[in-house]
């Protein structure tokens, strides 16, 4: 309990919705690549998220586009003849509190509205980057913060665990070893955000409980590239 009332002291990470896309041809046929796209109004991004969270018909802050299926070398075995593209860009939670505590898939109707009008928004993004996917699309489904929580359990619908305050980074507890014997702690919130911190969230926390360098031991079983030249 004492790690869940000294977590609830700090401020959860942004909040997001993220547009699910199905298409009736495959990654190739389409022209996808491997790489994703980062979409931003201007360079000025602190403004651009503060005068969209003020007002949300304010150009989204920042739109990510990915191609799962382009990137799944066994995704046409699997789904022939299909394709996917996720899109992700922040949305606050209190947009969405008014329906808090309502069931999932039967939310009314003004909620449903509001989906559809930011899956438009993305949509519109999506059309101005990859133009020849208008008209492909055969399906399309958007999950709201409510849809993070109700899945994740992420209070807020929050993205990325702990907000990466200086406050949160100044938090001795967050860290792998705790005071109860043989609890530990893992995962992006002891480190940072993403796949990454999270990935060395788990080899902190395998460093802890083993009380080895973990990070020494992975280090020497790497392979060497040609060339390559070790730093001093």
């Amino acid at each position: 309990m004492v790690f869940l009332k000294l977590a609830n002291q700090l401020e959860p990470s942004a909040s997001h919705i993220c547009l699910y896309i199905g298409l009736n041809e495959t990654a190739d046929e389409l022209g996808f690549n491997k790489s994703n796209i980062w979409v931003y109004p201007h360079s000025d991004h602190d403004k651009a998220v503060q005068d969209f969270i003020n007002d949300w018909h304010q150009p989204l802050p920042v739109v990510y586009i990915s191609f799962p299926s382009a990137k799944d070398p066994d995704f046409e075995n699997r789904y022939p003849g299909k394709a996917t593209i996720e899109i992700i860009t922040l949305a606050p939670f209190e947009w969405f509190q008014d329906w808090d505590g309502s069931q999932w898939k039967k939310r009314p109707d003004e909620y449903e509205n509001l989906k559809e009008w930011l899956s438009q928004r993305m949509l519109s993004t999506l059309y101005d980057y990859v133009p020849q996917v208008k008209g492909k699309i055969d399906h399309y489904e958007l999950s709201s913060p409510l849809s993070t929580k109700h899945f994740t359990n992420y209070q807020q619908g929050e993205i990325y665990g702990l907000a990466h305050t200086t406050d949160r980074f100044c938090e001795q507890f967050l860290q792998p070893k705790t005071p109860i014997k043989n609890f530990y702690l893992t995962g992006q919130d002891i480190v940072s955000c993403g796949v990454l911190g999270a990935a060395f969230g788990g080899v902190l926390t395998a460093s802890s409980i083993l009380n080895k360098n973990v990070i020494s031991k992975i280090k020497k079983e790497v392979p060497k590239e040609e060339g390559s030249v070790e730093p001093t």
